[in-house]
């Protein structure tokens, strides 16, 4: 299961959109009170007293309440109940205010406003609560106006721009649903493409992973158990003898640790790893010179098998490829680190055209980088191989 965060990322985004453009929404339909205070229209109202108190009244009330859901990043019913009932108390109370029939002026900055306490309803909230919200709204502004107009003489003028009211009111209320509904459908889908491809992602890397896995596993065989086996079987070692004996030990219980998973980590001491090494090529036909120096006396042991690795892969290279039977091995302590060169002085070969995949190349490339290590492989042909590893902390 992923986490929230990442399975929903897109319908929390959604939400913060919406959140975004019913303020911008409610921003542009307050400022449309800008004209009566800014530009002329205050001696239309009983009161300039009340008709500024009240609008800026809504403008604070706006403020604070886009301030809470843009925090929270989410709308709670409370704060929409307490806006579509200032919403009401606003289109009961500013038609009273005028002076004159304000019923289609720019006076009455109390509609647009509304719209937008609808719209936040019918986005936001259930749709019975948002339905019935939405009622008490235009219900509110019927009898407002209606009681305003009533008292001055309802003409048609009036009633048509009371119709268009309502009409507009219900209109972006239902079209902010039917929008808001698209956005979450649309992004309820982007999730869940996005759900699928990191499982799919995550398969191919569990797949990898075990590919990986059996590579190295093959590449150690290869090196280890199999090239014993291999020569035994050949002829070219006597198993009857004490030191093929003992490798063959040390390989069946390396073997078995392997096939059990019992293997750790690998040794922590990289002077006896590498000894180890060198001992078990030696007992393959390959003569290794070996020199340790000044090695650090604690390193990681995945460090250690990374370095035990290079120098096995490096050394079987050479008793495979180099047509040679002796090598030269060298650990030497460079501060806190190691840098591992292994030099042998057959056929060498052209880096450049080495195939990528299994062997000297994979090794040096995957297994030492990984672990922090920097790798220089020189060769050329006729003139050997030197294969440095420089490992720093």
């Amino acid at each position: 299961m992923q986490p929230a965060a990442t399975v929903h990322g897109a319908r929390s985004r959604a939400e913060l959109v919406l959140i975004q453009a019913s303020c911008t929404l409610r921003a542009i339909q307050l400022s449309v009170g800008l004209p009566v205070l800014l530009f002329g229209g205050l001696d239309d109202f009983h009161s300039v007293t009340l008709v500024v108190g009240s609008h800026l009244s809504a403008v604070v009330w706006s403020a604070v309440l886009f301030t809470v859901m843009l925090r929270r990043r989410r709308v709670s019913l409370p704060w929409i109940l307490v806006d579509l009932a200032l919403a009401s108390m606003w289109l009961v109370a500013v038609p009273q205010m005028c002076v004159a029939s304000c019923a289609a002026g720019w006076q009455l900055w109390v509609v647009p406003s509304a719209m937008g306490s609808i719209i936040l309803a019918t986005i936001f909230i259930r749709l019975g609560p948002a339905v019935v919200g939405t009622l008490v709204v235009v219900s509110a502004y019927v009898a407002g106006i209606w009681g305003h107009v009533a008292r001055r003489g309802m003409t048609p003028d009036a009633a048509g721009s009371v119709a268009v009211n309502v009409f507009f009111m219900l209109g972006f209320g239902l079209l902010a649903w039917v929008c808001a509904n698209l956005l979450r459908k649309l992004a309820r889908q982007v999730d869940l493409a996005t759900a699928d491809a990191i499982e799919a992602r995550a398969r191919e890397a569990t797949a990898s992973a075990r590919y990986d896995e059996r590579t190295r596993q093959y590449d150690v065989l290869h090196h280890t158990v199999l090239s014993t086996l291999s020569k035994i079987a050949r002829g070219g070692l006597d198993h009857r003898t004490d030191e093929v004996r003992a490798l063959c030990a040390r390989e069946s219980d390396f073997l078995r640790g392997l096939m059990t998973g019992a293997a750790d980590d690998g040794p922590g001491d990289v002077v006896g790893a590498l000894a180890g090494v060198v001992r078990d090529k030696q007992a393959l036909g390959l003569r290794v010179h070996s020199q340790f120096h000044a090695l650090p006396a604690a390193v990681p042991p995945p460090v250690v098998s990374m370095l035990v690795g290079a120098a096995r892969e490096a050394l079987a290279n050479v008793a495979k490829h180099a047509d040679v039977d002796e090598a030269w091995l060298t650990a030497v302590g460079e501060g806190d680190g190691v840098r591992l060169v292994i030099v042998d002085r057959g056929k060498g070969f052209q880096p450049g055209s080495v195939r990528l995949g299994r062997g000297l190349m994979r090794e040096l490339r995957h297994s030492a980088i990984e672990e922090g290590a920097t790798v220089d492989v020189t060769s050329s042909p006729g003139h050997g191989t030197v294969v440095e590893v420089l490992w720093t902390p």
